[in-house]
Parts: C-alpha cells; sequence; structure tokens
C-alpha cells in the first residue's frame, strides 16, 4: 500500500472497500493509517461514515485483486514480497471486473412525472418513434428550450440573486446507443422552424438594405454638407441620425453546430437573450478549445454559462462587446472520451453540465403514431422563441420571482446542498457546488415548458407565467437531487480513466463478443482495436491484462516445420461469467 496514493477520492474508497471485503479485524486500522497518509484529505468522521456506508454498497464490490492493481499501477514489485507466480494466481482467481466495467453502474431514470401528462405522453410516444429512451428525448429538450429563452426570463430567488435560463446538458453513451436520434427529436423541429421562417428573414434582410442604403446617401449627403461649410467658413452641420450606417445583416439563428468565438459574438447581436449550440459529440468542441498555442478557449466558455458582459478585444480591428455573452451547449459524449474533454487545470467547465447516461434503448418495432415533428411539439417550441424580449437590438430582461412556498421549498433545497459539500471533494464538490443555480434554472426552464405545452396553437394565448410556483421548484429540485447529481457523479468517474483503461475495456469487450478462448497480440492489436496501437503499446497492454488476471501467456507447440514458437494467451473463463456478462452489457455495440 505503499505505492498506493490516497490523494484521489476513488482510490480512497476502492482501497476501503477492498479492505472492507476481507472481513479482518485490522482492516479499518490500515484503511485508517493509509488515509492518514494525505493528512490534508483525512477527515475522521467522513471516515468512519465512509466505512459503514461500504455494508449497504450496492454497486460492483471491489476485493483484494483491485487492490493488487493499483500497487501495480504504483510501481509495487510483486516479487519482493509474494512471488510472480503466486500474485498471477491470485489475480487469474479472482479478476479484476472494474476493468471492464463501464462504471456506469446502477442509475436512475429520467423521472418522467415531473413533467404535465401531455408532455409524459409526447416524451413516450416521441421515445418510441426514434428508437431510444425519455432519457435521450427528455434531457437535449432541458437544453434546447432553457436557451432558446436565455436571458430574456431570469428567475429571481431573492432580491440581489437571479439566475438566466440556459442550461448545459450533455448525454453520455457509446456510439450507437441513441444519443443522436434522441437529440434530433428536438433539433428537426428547430430545422423545421428556421425553414418556415425564411420569408420572414429574407423581408427583415430587404428592410435592413433599404435602410442601410438611405442611410449611406443621408451619410453622403452630410459629408458634402460639412465640406461645403468648411470651404465658406461655416460651422460643420452635426451628422443627422438618419447618416447612421448600420452593420452588416445577421441573420438570427436559433442554433449553430460548429461555431467560433468570434462568430458566436456576432450571432448574439442579433438574437442577444442567448444561443444554443448543439453538437452529437460534444467532445470535439472541448478538445479544441486549447488548439491555440499562445493561449485557450477555456476561459471564453467559462462565461458563456454566466450570461455576463463580456468584451472580445481583437488585434487590428474594434473590440466585440457583448452585453450578455449567454451560449448553451447541448449535445452527447463517449464515456472513453470524458478524460480527454475535461483534462488539465479542475478549472469547473464540467461542473456546469448536467449529465445523462441512459441504458441502451431496448429494440421495439417501429411505429407511425407520431410524426417526425409533431405540430403541438413546433408550437410549443414557437412558444418560447417568441417571448418578447429584443427591442432595437436590445434584450429587455424580465424577471420572473419564486413564490412564497417556491422560496421556502428553495431555501431547504440550499441548506441540504450545504451540509452535503462537508463530504464532497474534486471534481463532485465543485459540480455540486452549482446545485443551487441549476435547480433555479431548471424551475424556470419546466415552468415555461409547461404553459408553452399548454397555449402551443391556441389562438388566445395565455398569459406566461409571472411567478415560479412550488411544484415546478420542487421538480427541479428532484431533477438534480435524484437524477442528473448520480448521473453526474459516475459521468465524473470516467475523467479519472485513463486511455489504458479505455484500451483494455475495448480488448476484452471484443474477446467477450467474440467468446475467444485464447488470442494472439495481433488479434488484439489488429481486430480488437483496429491498429491504433503499434506491436510493443499492444505488448504492454497485454501485459496490463494478464496483471488484472484476464489473459495467461501459454506453450504452443511448434509446428512440423519449426521456426520460433507463436506467442498467445488463454482467455480467463470468468469473463464469461453470467456476472461479466453484466459488465460487457455495451459489447455487442
Amino acid at each position: 500500500m505503499q505505492h498506493i496514493s490516497a490523494v484521489d477520492r476513488q482510490t480512497w474508497l476502492d482501497v476501503g472497500m477492498a479492505l472492507h471485503w476481507t472481513g479482518w479485524k485490522t482492516a479499518r486500522i490500515i484503511w485508517d493509517d493509509w488515509s492518514k497518509t494525505a493528512p490534508k484529505k483525512y477527515d475522521a468522521k467522513i471516515q468512519e461514515q465512509t466505512w459503514r456506508g461500504f455494508r449497504n454498497e450496492r454497486g460492483k464490490v471491489k476485493t483484494l485483486a483491485s487492490l493488487f492493481a493499483l500497487a501495480i499501477d504504483g510501481g509495487w514489485d510483486s516479487a519482493v514480497s509474494v512471488s510472480t507466480e503466486t500474485a498471477a494466481d491470485i489475480a487469474w482467481n479472482d479478476p479484476d471486473f472494474t476493468i471492464l466495467d463501464d462504471r456506469r453502474g446502477e442509475l436512475p431514470e429520467f423521472p418522467l412525472e415531473v413533467f404535465s401528462s401531455d408532455w409524459q405522453r409526447w416524451a413516450k410516444d416521441a421515445a418510441h418513434g426514434a428508437g431510444v429512451t425519455v432519457d435521450h428525448v427528455m434531457v437535449p429538450l432541458l437544453g434546447i428550450a432553457s436557451s432558446l429563452i436565455g436571458t430574456a426570463r431570469r428567475v429571481r430567488a431573492s432580491r440581489s440573486w437571479s439566475q438566466p435560463l440556459t442550461l448545459w446538458t450533455g448525454v453520455l453513451g457509446f456510439s450507437g446507443s441513441g444519443k443522436t436520434p434522441g437529440l434530433n427529436v428536438t433539433k428537426n423541429a428547430l430545422d423545421k422552424i428556421e425553414r418556415e421562417r425564411k420569408t420572414r428573414i429574407d423581408n427583415l434582410r430587404r428592410e435592413h438594405d433599404s435602410n442601410a442604403q438611405r442611410a449611406k446617401a443621408a451619410y453622403k449627403a452630410w459629408k458634402a454638407d460639412v465640406a461645403k461649410a468648411v470651404e465658406d467658413k461655416k460651422p460643420a452641420p452635426p451628422m443627422p441620425n438618419d447618416a447612421n450606417v448600420p452593420d452588416d445583416f445577421v441573420e438570427p439563428r436559433l442554433y449553430v453546430s460548429n461555431s467560433t468565438i468570434e462568430r458566436l459574438a456576432v450571432l448574439l447581436k442579433a438574437r442577444p437573450r442567448g444561443m444554443v449550440m448543439i453538437c452529437d459529440e460534444l467532445a470535439g468542441l472541448f478538445l479544441n478549445l486549447a488548439r491555440y498555442t499562445s493561449g485557450t478557449d477555456r476561459p471564453f466558455w467559462l462565461e458563456c454559462w454566466n450570461g455576463d458582459h463580456y468584451t472580445i478585444e481583437r488585434i487590428g480591428r474594434p473590440a466585440l462587446v457583448i452585453d450578455y455573452l449567454l451560449v448553451g451547449l447541448v449535445g452527447g459524449f463517449q464515456p472513453d472520451k470524458m478524460a480527454r474533454s475535461f483534462q488539465g487545470d479542475a478549472d469547473g467547465l464540467y461542473g456546469r453540465m448536467l449529465f445523462s447516461w441512459p441504458l441502451e434503448p431496448a429494440y421495439k418495432t417501429l411505429t407511425d403514431d407520431i410524426e417526425e415533428v409533431e405540430p403541438e411539439f413546433q408550437n410549443a417550441l414557437v412558444r418560447l422563441i417568441d417571448l418578447a424580449a429584443e427591442e432595437d437590438g436590445e434584450v429587455i430582461i424580465t424577471p420572473v420571482p419564486l413564490s412564497p412556498e417556491a422560496r421556502e421549498k428553495f431555501e431547504k433545497f440550499r441548506a441540504f446542498v450545504y451540509h452535503e459539500r462537508g463530504a464532497l471533494d474534486g471534481r463532485e464538490r465543485e459540480w455540486w457546488a452549482k446545485a443551487q443555480a441549476q435547480v433555479l434554472r431548471l424551475a424556470g426552464t419546466l415552468a415555461y415548458l409547461d404553459w408553452a405545452r399548454r397555449t402551443a396553437g391556441q389562438p388566445i394565448l395565455v398569459p406566461e407565467p409571472n411567478r415560479i410556483e412550488e411544484r415546478f421548484v420542487d421538480a427541479a429540485v428532484r431533477l438534480v437531487r435524484d437524477y442528473f447529481w448520480p448521473h453526474a457523479r459516475a459521468a465524473l468517474r470516467q475523467i479519472g480513466l485513463s486511455e489504458r483503461h479505455a484500451n483494455a475495456r475495448c480488448a476484452l469487450r471484443w474477446i467477450w463478443a467474440h467468446r475467444k478462448a485464447e488470442v494472439s497480440r495481433e488479434d488484439i492489436r489488429r481486430d480488437a482495436l483496429g491498429q491504433r496501437l503499434d506491436a510493443e503499446q499492444t505488448q504492454q497492454l497485454i501485459d496490463a491484462l494478464e496483471k488484472y488476471g484476464f489473459l495467461r501467456s501459454i506453450t504452443v507447440a511448434i509446428g512440423p516445420k519449426g521456426g520460433r514458437p507463436a506467442r498467445r494467451w488463454q482467455v480467463n473463463p470468468k469473463l464469461f461469467s453470467e456476472a461479466a456478462a453484466e459488465t460487457a452489457e455495451t459489447a455487442e455495440t
């Protein structure tokens, strides 16, 4: 255990669970002594609570095989205290299935009952039509709907604190698990709305161009008047208001899928309430934030969640001033790319994201019960898009306060957040720190989605909410505490995984799916990993799989022509057990 660091929280938990599993009388003392090697992290009260909690652990239990694997990763030489054969036998008899496990664990399903019955019926039909779960449909909807409103409506918790509605939502899943079809349910509706508004936008463009030409003519006439006044030695006339030439026309967009910082700043001029960026794979955006050698885009995106004043300085050109920098993010993540997406300093970028990791959808027959873009759903989005907000290119913010009952419910949640944060550390604490703001934004979004659905398609517009009722705060608290929080913890665990873990899981899933009894190095390199590793790197991976107890080198007889015997590895039969199959459920995908 001298080779295992106690600083990382997940490692601390894994070691404690492994020692608890032994049942030794001295196990708790060993764990305490080892934990104290990280004095800044050690807390006797939390130590006691966590140890008791191991008795009720429902997830994948850690055993001594996990502790052996951590020690080997830390540089422990098994020959110092135990023979190589003994260590190999221990690993072979009890392989470390946490390497194969995608670490999702048992997570709650989306609580659809927080929505009205109309929304519930639509969500089930839309999910069936898209071949996904309701999580895949409703989580992106929350992100997109909130961003369509942006800062035009702000939920006011007190006279000194309000929040815009914009949310960041990310759905985790392996390729082919339903992320894109679920996202497209709402994205397709936005595309249809934009197509139907093309004529309106063309009219706006013509009106803008006409005003620009009149302003240019007025400006030219004014310049002539100034020149004549100077020639006549008279005071120059002031420039008239109608001689101000407007900037180039910017077509208002409901969303973007790929954009530079400068382009987003320009689009926010056309839609100052806020924008939304929709990406099938958000990892591409986050991995690209540090593409410049002299800087990074991360500070910009950190501010995009806040909605505050922001200035973009440009060399040789005027600065771009944004009154409210607010951009929603909606899309998907592959679990194995989470670590690279948020690598580097812990700046809290992931703390702004509402993560969801749904189960892969079960097979269902096709249905014609719902259209690709249902009219009532489209009308509900139009209600949100058309909320009165902009006037002369500036956004008019309308605060929406909490009702007295809603505020009381919110205060109870704030107290809960305060008491819970003492047991958290690192990335989990950073995510939890945003929980109060997330509840306010979700409550406002739920209230306006409810209003938009009730009034969709009605000729007489029902007044929009003038306060946030208790039921919406209660629903938002439930979403954050009981759904997004456990999903976020599962997602954040992925950030601690290395590229080697990802390759090991990929190789083991391939072995499991093809029921291989033995493999060669070339099987792993070519067929399991698609040749993304060279021979030396593949051998290192096989060595690691041997240490984890999944492979064992075997002797292959030399053929009649002689030559060097081929190296092969036996696959541990335990990989194909019922317990292992549970953790490899995504192998066929």
